[in-house]
């Protein structure tokens, strides 16, 4: 069930749906030469935000601290908030097995608020270790970059960084 986020005892910084964060995603893959499909808004099933760059295959899997549609103060409990990081782990998770893994990048895209980012900070190494992609959302729309040195690196040779 969703609460008031002026009701938290520290309320988030900035409020994102999972549209905007694909939006905001996409914008930026674009922006670097990234060929993307059109991301998914709504209740569209399948890949959040999917593209292609220099033989490499992108894979993204978004959430957002606010369900879709809504435009006041709700945002997602607690509980929520660990239910969708283990979904996205689970969907990126699936993709890896259908890919090629030395051509893919499998991306988390998440707004850049505390209560996400403390759920991740839980599960780093495994996130590292899965050679998953943070992207965080800025309430800007600009995106910040955090991997592994094994991904930084495949990021820089493809000029996502």
């Amino acid at each position: 069930m969703p609460v008031s986020n002026s009701s938290l005892r520290n309320p988030d910084s900035f409020i994102m749906n999972e549209d905007t964060v694909n939006v905001s995603v996409f914008n930026y893959l674009i922006s670097k030469g990234v060929v993307c499909e059109k991301p998914l808004v709504g209740r569209q099933q399948g890949v959040d935000v999917k593209g292609t760059i220099s033989g490499h295959s992108i894979f993204v899997e978004s959430k957002g601290s606010q369900a879709n549609g809504l435009t006041d103060d709700t945002v997602f409990k607690h509980g929520q908030i660990v239910n969708h990081l283990a979904r996205q782990i689970h969907i990126l998770m699936k993709y890896a097995d259908l890919e090629n893994p030395d051509k893919t990048l499998l991306i988390l895209a998440n707004p850049d608020i505390l209560r996400i980012r403390s759920e991740v900070d839980r599960v780093r190494k495994s996130i590292n270790r899965l050679n998953f992609i943070c992207f965080w959302v800025q309430e800007d729309r600009s995106i910040l970059i955090e991997c592994g040195r094994e991904q930084e690196e495949v990021l820089r040779k493809l000029k996502l960084i």
